[in-house]
């Protein structure tokens, strides 16, 4: 059975539309904020704050500048301040590998292997009923992502179809042909929605950009990533050894200066910034 473990008591929930208008005024006005370590000003400099000792598989953050780590089956959320609040567990899913973080009150938990799609709210609880995508005639999805809305995007590499649906499972946009689409045999190992833009990794190629309904609109040929990060400021690719950054407006790359020279998984959000190691994460503050 699955379960969300509090591991302190609940805060009081605030109003939805609080949370929604709060939710929204970070994600267009903290994310444009010292996510760019290259571009420190004079004095400042990241610090080390907090070590999570432990082996863990996976890694992402949010808007919000809180932490989800994963070791096999088990979710945990860290806040802020380094303290370990939510923990999520379900044994009879496997490992987590792709966690949706673009709304931190309605995270997207996806298992490919099951084809499944669970809903959490911001403690780590089920928010909603689980969407088995083996019901809607998609038995081997690869990816699967937030959008507006409160719908989702999934990726079916076998039919080779990117599906929007919406909060309700209707279809709301279908894009067939993908491989034909973009002039490529893709493999994508990653699919988020940002700013209107969904934003499809593929190692072999780079990444593949299509608008909000589902329209190929460019790729960027910046191959090899493990994984990426978009933000309004540009996209992060994050290789073996070395983070670059990818300027949406002049199209000019830059690496990243890390405090480390090897990790596992690299997150940016806030002042923060977030290092998985083989044996610990590393929470890192930018000072002033």
């Amino acid at each position: 059975m699955s379960e969300a473990i509090p591991i302190y008591q609940h805060e009081p929930a605030p109003q939805a539309n609080a949370l929604r208008r709060f939710v929204s005024m970070h994600w267009r006005l903290v994310l444009s904020f010292s996510l760019l370590l290259p571009l420190f000003s004079a004095g400042q400099e990241l610090r080390l704050v907090k070590t999570i000792e432990g082996h863990y598989d996976y890694m992402t953050s949010d808007v919000l500048g809180r932490l989800y780590i994963a070791r096999g089956h088990e979710l945990f959320l860290y806040y802020p301040d380094g303290t370990m609040k939510y923990q999520f567990s379900d044994l009879s899913r496997g490992a987590i590998t792709q966690l949706d973080t673009r709304n931190p009150m309605k995270l997207l938990l996806f298992y490919p292997t099951y084809s499944l799609i669970v809903f959490l709210d911001n403690t780590l609880s089920r928010s909603q009923p689980s969407v088995d995508l083996n019901t809607l005639q998609l038995e081997l999805v690869q990816l699967a992502c937030t959008s507006f809305d409160n719908g989702f995007w999934v990726y079916d590499p076998v039919s080779f179809r990117l599906l929007r649906y919406d909060q309700g499972l209707k279809v709301t946009n279908d894009v067939a042909n993908v491989n034909q689409l973009v002039g490529a045999e893709i493999n994508p190992n990653q699919m988020v929605e940002a700013d209107s833009w969904v934003y499809m990794n593929d190692p072999d190629h780079g990444v593949f950009v299509f608008d909000s309904f589902g329209t190929y609109s460019k790729l960027i040929p910046i191959k090899g990533a493990e994984r990426i990060q978009v933000r309004p400021n540009g996209i992060f690719f994050e290789f073996e050894d070395r983070l670059v950054k990818y300027d949406l407006l002049n199209f000019e790359q830059s690496e990243i200066e890390l405090p480390v020279q090897e990790f596992e998984s690299v997150s940016i959000e806030k002042n923060r910034l977030f290092v998985l190691q083989k044996d610990a994460v590393l929470v890192y503050e930018l000072t002033k």
